[in-house]
């Protein structure tokens, strides 16, 4: 498997750190409904190819 590119992993931090922003304002997502977001969000920059 690739190793994704220094920029995809910045793009990747930042989507994730958004999500965490709007949830702390929002309070709409537990904990665990949180980390499935995020792991979806993380294998679905894994699984994009460039």
């Amino acid at each position: 498997m690739e190793k994704l590119s220094e920029k995809r992993l910045q793009l990747l931090m930042m989507e994730v750190l958004q999500m965490e922003r709007k949830n702390l304002r929002t309070k709409a997502k537990d904990d665990g409904k949180m980390a499935e977001d995020i792991a979806k969000t993380i294998i679905a920059y894994a699984n994009q190819r460039y």
